[in-house]
């Protein structure tokens, strides 16, 4: 075992649930480590003893976690890192934000996770037309994207990955098609962050938003947004709180000035208590490095699909390493009783649309991946004729 793996060992000791089962819901939600329940309870000490406001060190952590998300997602300041709940919080704020004009077009895809398209479709009541990409053998082609861009088309919103197949979309080309025609590119960064590298700036993306709760290990209830300071500045907040202005400390100013920066989206108080347990995790993800836990992921996921094909399984996950994450998905026959059989052989997987989905983290291991295929071996053999 080498250096890197010990630390990876490490790493996954300190989540009780990998002790008690297979675990491959990663794409789901992830299990929660040691480190945040002390985090937690750090945090209740904190707050229940005296002196209980501690605003001013909980301000020096959000700085510092803002600027940890700066590193993780290769941003160029803190200023543009907003602090939200939840994926759909963040795409809902820039859709909602623009200046719209009827007859404006979005461009979206019909793989996408609900949460990416529902607060553009909201739009459309204003006049606002979706062009929807269509797939093609489970892969969203640049070229296809191109085909529907027109001098209406004002934004692109598109999945780093995508829930079901786990197909990794080239976010640089489609960035660089989107700088070249003017057209606005967000990212849903919930299904990639965390267990594959992005540059937000190399791939000229405009918005990249996630929760943190799936492959960044953090509770629910807490995520991000970027906006490059271009786009930060289009966006006229839909919501309005003390904190979104500026002088918000002077109380009877009534100055509805935003502030320059992405804290203009904080309206209020933040979810501080999932805020420390997220600091701590990001940081040790920041010192495992994200290009090593990308690294075995991809070794894990060659594993399992050499093994699924061997048993003449059907996968619908694109296979090429170039354009494939943590996500291994197959498609049997009767998938609800072969889901239930994993399940009960303590084998935690996901049962999406009809398709059996494997989710795969860094804290996985071979022995892992090896009981999953003698399991399905013996699962296919009784139901597969």
């Amino acid at each position: 075992m080498n250096i890197e793996e010990k630390k990876f060992f490490a790493f996954r000791k300190t989540f009780p649930a990998y002790s008690q089962c297979i675990y491959m819901n990663h794409a789901a939600v992830s299990p929660l480590s040691q480190n945040v329940k002390n985090s937690l309870i750090n945090y209740w000490r904190n707050r229940s003893h005296i002196p209980v406001d501690i605003y001013p060190s909980i301000m020096d952590t959000l700085e510092e976690f803002k600027e940890m998300i700066c590193k993780l997602i290769h941003a160029k300041n803190s200023d543009e890192i907003a602090i939200i709940p939840n994926t759909s919080s963040g795409l809902n704020i820039v859709a909602s934000g623009l200046k719209w004009k009827k007859g404006d077009r979005i461009i979206l895809n019909t793989m996408e996770f609900p949460a990416n398209v529902y607060p553009f479709m909201n739009l459309e009541k204003r006049g606002i037309i979706i062009d929807w990409v269509k797939p093609v053998n489970g892969k969203i082609q640049v070229k296809d994207i191109e085909s529907l861009v027109t001098n209406k088309t004002r934004l692109l919103s598109i999945s780093f990955v995508q829930f079901i197949n786990g197909f990794k979309a080239d976010l640089e080309a489609i960035g660089k098609l989107c700088k070249q025609k003017g057209i606005w590119f967000v990212v849903d960064g919930i299904q990639g962050v965390g267990a594959i590298p992005i540059d937000v700036m190399k791939c000229n993306i405009d918005a990249f938003v996630s929760g943190g709760h799936k492959w960044l290990m953090w509770p629910m209830g807490t995520g991000f947004l970027y906006t490059n300071k271009k786009l930060l500045s289009n966006i006229q907040p839909t919501y309005a709180g003390w904190l979104s202005v500026k002088n918000s400390w002077d109380f009877f100013d009534y100055k509805l000035n935003f502030l320059d920066t992405a804290e203009k989206f904080q309206p209020g108080t933040l979810n501080f208590m999932g805020l420390v347990a997220a600091h701590k995790m990001l940081s040790i993800f920041l010192e495992l490095k994200i290009e090593n836990i990308f690294h075995r992921i991809l070794s894990l996921t060659d594993i399992l699909i050499h093994g699924i094909n061997n048993l003449s399984i059907k996968i619908i996950t694109p296979e090429h390493k170039s354009i494939r994450s943590g996500i291994i998905s197959i498609e049997v026959p009767d998938p609800e009783k072969i889901f239930d059989e994993l399940y009960a052989n303590h084998i935690f997987a996901a049962l999406r649309e009809g398709i059996i989905r494997f989710s795969i983290h860094c804290t996985n291991t071979t022995e892992d991946i090896e009981k999953v295929l003698r399991c399905l071996k013996e699962i296919t053999k009784r139901n597969i004729k």
